[in-house]
C-alpha cells in the first residue's frame, strides 16, 4: 500500500487543497454548510459506497438529542460606532448556536457575553453553548482592550434554529472476514482546519486508496460526523453494524510541525495500542514518539466507542498540543502538506500492520540452530536482533502475534515480519490470523 515519492507529493497537495475549501465554511453541528461539507467529501472520494445519513432534530439518540440546523442571517457587534464583530466576516465571530437577541446597552454590563484570547490578541476565539443556550460574541482580544466599561454598545443576532436534517457521512469497504476496523474522524469546528480537518482529509485518502484496492481480509469504515453527537447518533441507529468491530481509532490535529503523540484505549494495551505504537517507530520525522493514557491528551469521539455499552479500544493520533487551538489562526498556512503525508503513511503501514498481524506457533524443541537453517544474524550488521533472537524462540508459543512480539522487544514491525517469514519458510513455525487453541509441541508429545 505504501505510495511512491510522486503520488505521496500529490496525496498531500490533494489533501490539503480538500481542507483548504472545507475551512471558511460554517460547519457547525447542523448547519447548511455542513451539508455542503459533507458534500464535498462525498465528492472527493467519488465512490457510490459514501452514504450520507439523516437525522431528526429533537430525536433522542441514546440520553442525548439531535440538535436543531442553526441558521445564522446576520450577526454583528459594533462598540462606539465600531464594528468589531460580524458574521459576514468570519463565522467565529458568533457564539456557535447562539440565541436571536437584539443588543444595547454599555459595554461593562455585556462583557459576559464577550469573548476575547489575550494570549493571541490578534486572533479570533473559538467559543460554543451547543447544549447550554445563551449568546453572544468572539472579538479580537486587541479590539476590545481599546474600549472602555462605559463605551456604547448595539449589535444583532438575527438566527434561527430549523427542523432539517441533521447530517452525517459514512464510508464502509466490507472484508473477506467480519471483522471490521472504525476510522473515525470529525468534521465540525467552523473556519478552523487542524482541528479537526486535518485528520478527515486523511482518513478520506485512506478510504479513497483502499476502495482501489482488491477486497482486504478486514473491512473499513470511515465516519465522518460532527463531535460526538454524530458518532452517537450512528450508533444509536446502527449497533448491528457494530458488533463485528473490535478495532477503532480517532485521528485529528495532525498537520502542524509536532511530533506524534498516541493517546491510548481506555484498555490501554489492546492489541490496537501495540500495533501503533510498533508502527510509531517507524516514523520519527519530528523526534521520538509520545504517548499518554486515555482521555488525558486530547478528548474526542473515542469516549463514545471506547465509552458505556461498546468499549471499543480506540486510540487517539494527533500532533497535539498547538498554540492556534481553537482560534482563528487555526488556518490553512499552519498546516503542511508533508505532516499530511506523514500522517497518512502511518495509518497505511498500522492497515499493513492489522493485515498481515499473525500468530507463529513452533514446530520446533529446543533453541533452532540458527546457522544450520540460514537464520544466524550478524551483530555487526543488526546488533538488536542479533540480541533479540532467542527471546524470539521463546515466544513462539501461538499466543503472541507480530505485533506483539515486535511490541514487547521493541524492534520494528518489519523486522520481526521479515524475520519470521524466513522461521516459517524453513518450516520452524506455522502461522495463523487468530490465537492457536492448541499449544505448540512438548517434548514425548505426538
Amino acid at each position: 500500500m505504501k505510495a511512491g515519492k510522486q503520488n505521496a507529493t500529490d496525496a498531500g497537495r490533494a489533501m490539503k487543497e480538500l481542507l483548504t475549501r472545507l475551512w471558511p465554511l460554517h460547519r457547525t453541528l447542523n448547519s447548511d454548510d455542513m451539508e455542503r461539507a459533507l458534500g464535498m467529501c462525498g465528492a472527493y472520494l467519488d465512490d457510490p459506497r459514501w452514504m450520507l445519513h439523516r437525522y431528526r432534530p429533537k430525536s433522542e439518540v441514546y440520553t442525548w438529542i439531535v440538535p436543531e440546523r442553526f441558521h445564522v442571517r446576520e450577526a454583528w457587534l459594533e462598540i462606539d460606532g465600531e464594528r468589531i464583530a460580524d458574521f459576514a466576516d468570519n463565522p467565529l465571530h458568533l457564539l456557535s448556536y447562539s440565541l436571536p437577541r437584539t443588543i444595547e446597552g454599555k459595554l461593562g454590563d455585556l462583557r459576559g457575553h464577550l469573548w476575547s484570547n489575550p494570549a493571541r490578541p490578534d486572533a479570533i476565539p473559538w467559543e460554543f453553548k451547543y447544549y447550554e443556550r445563551s449568546w453572544g460574541f468572539c472579538v479580537r482580544h486587541r479590539d476590545l482592550e481599546r474600549f472602555g466599561d462605559d463605551a456604547p454598545v448595539k449589535g444583532v443576532i438575527d438566527v434561527a434554529f430549523g427542523d432539517e436534517d441533521f447530517c452525517l457521512g459514512e464510508f464502509y469497504l466490507p472484508g473477506e472476514t467480519d471483522a471490521d476496523v472504525l476510522f473515525l474522524t470529525n468534521i465540525c469546528h467552523p473556519a478552523q482546519v487542524n482541528d479537526s480537518l486535518s485528520g478527515l482529509v486523511v482518513g478520506l485518502e485512506m478510504a479513497r486508496r483502499l476502495a482501489a484496492m482488491p477486497r482486504q481480509r478486514l473491512g473499513f469504515r470511515l465516519l465522518v460526523v460532527p463531535e460526538t453527537i454524530g458518532t452517537i447518533a450512528w450508533l444509536a441507529a446502527n449497533e448491528n453494524a457494530i458488533t463485528n468491530t473490535g478495532i477503532a481509532w480517532f485521528c485529528e490535529v495532525v498537520g502542524h510541525d509536532e511530533s506524534f503523540i498516541l493517546q491510548h484505549s481506555r484498555q490501554g494495551d489492546a492489541l490496537i495500542d501495540r500495533a501503533f505504537l510498533a508502527v510509531l517507530r517507524q516514523h520519527r520525522r519530528h523526534g521520538v514518539e509520545r504517548s499518554g493514557r486515555f482521555r488525558e491528551v486530547i478528548a474526542s469521539d473515542e469516549m463514545v466507542t471506547n465509552g458505556p455499552g461498546f468499549d471499543i479500544p480506540t486510540p487517539s493520533l494527533s500532533r497535539w498540543p498547538y498554540d492556534q487551538y481553537h482560534t482563528s489562526d487555526d488556518n490553512p498556512g499552519i498546516i503542511a502538506e508533508e505532516n499530511l503525508q506523514e500522517t497518512l503513511e502511518v495509518f497505511e503501514d498500522l492497515w499493513r500492520a492489522l493485515q498481515t498481524n499473525a500468530y507463529p506457533r513452533r514446530t520446533f524443541k529446543g533453541p533452532v540452530m540458527l546457522s544450520r537453517h540460514g537464520l544466524w544474524v550478524d551483530w555487526r550488521e543488526d546488533r538488536a536482533l542479533n540480541l533479540a533472537t532467542e527471546r524470539i524462540m521463546l515466544m513462539l508459543e501461538g499466543d503472541r502475534s507480530l505485533i506483539d512480539i515486535a511490541h514487547e522487544l521493541d524492534l520494528p514491525l518489519d523486522t520481526i515480519t521479515r524475520y519470521l517469514e524466513r522461521f516459517r519458510e524453513a518450516g520452524l513455525i506455522e502461522m495463523s490470523p487468530t490465537p492457536w487453541t492448541a499449544p505448540a509441541p512438548m517434548a514425548g508429545r505426538e
